[in-house]
């Protein structure tokens, strides 16, 4: 069995980067500090998910103000637990509500919501686990919508053969028996001049048998216990894995 009985693609991500960092993660149980841009990432969806959570009753958005008031007081609680590593929390803060108040003035307005953080646990038969995850947003049309927090323009190949929206799609078809009409991703990037970039894309079958293999040969290696440090992972450093220094201690 699977140390939490179900599997997500979060922990397929790790695993894909490092099966050290799972072990230490998911079996050990270690959990490390959030860094900054996470914490930035946590606000920003609490704040998005506050506003549609009521504009799918009022099909109305918040007050601007409102939800970026929301967006500073998940901040500053998450913030207690965060290793800020030298980056100034006031600056994080500030660029934190900057997105929040872009997506709120330039997305929301051209969403009504139908699901907010969805819920979904699909069981497969033979297997001893779940495919757990949460659908981030389920538009009037349809749409899958996942946003993302980042301080680099992204490229187009984001939306390639993206295992989230892959799983997302067969979780909206196991829910609703039908296809949606496409899913995309809103990128706040946070450059000097923070901006809205955006993708859309239709996943085909395809593209979801192979998140299905990838899900597969993943959960047998977890739980053949198939765990071994990738020092090739562009994430293997002293700064950017919180499990560096016990990994290189144990390996």
């Amino acid at each position: 069995m699977l140390p939490q009985e179900h599997i997500s693609v979060s922990q397929i991500n790790m695993y894909q980067r490092c099966p050290a960092s799972y072990y230490y993660r998911y079996v050990r149980g270690m959990i490390i500090p959030p860094k900054a841009a996470m914490t930035r990432g946590t606000a920003v969806h609490s704040g998005i998910e506050f506003n549609y959570t009521q504009k799918m009753e009022t099909k109305k958005d918040l007050p601007l103000e409102e939800v970026k008031e929301y967006t500073a007081a998940v901040f500053e609680e998450k913030a207690e637990e965060t290793d800020f590593e030298g980056e100034d929390k006031g600056k994080v803060k500030d660029s934190t509500i900057s997105l929040a108040g872009l997506y709120h003035e330039e997305v929301a307005p051209t969403v009504q919501p139908e699901a907010v953080e969805k819920k979904v646990e699909v069981a497969f038969e033979g297997t001893d686990y779940t495919l757990l995850g949460y659908i981030d947003l389920i538009d009037h049309k349809k749409r899958i919508r996942d946003t993302k927090t980042t301080g680099r323009t992204p490229s187009e190949s984001v939306i390639q053969d993206n295992l989230q929206l892959a799983a997302y799609s067969l979780m909206y078809q196991t829910i609703t028996g039908e296809e949606e009409s496409g899913v995309g991703l809103d990128y706040l990037v946070d450059t000097k001049n923070p901006k809205v970039v955006q993708f859309e894309a239709k996943v085909t079958e395809a593209e979801r048998q192979r998140f299905l293999k990838i899900m597969d040969a993943v959960a047998k290696a977890i739980e053949g216990e198939h765990f071994y440090p990738n020092y090739n992972n562009f994430m293997c450093s002293q700064k950017n894995c919180g499990y560096w220094d016990i990994c290189h201690r144990e390996w």
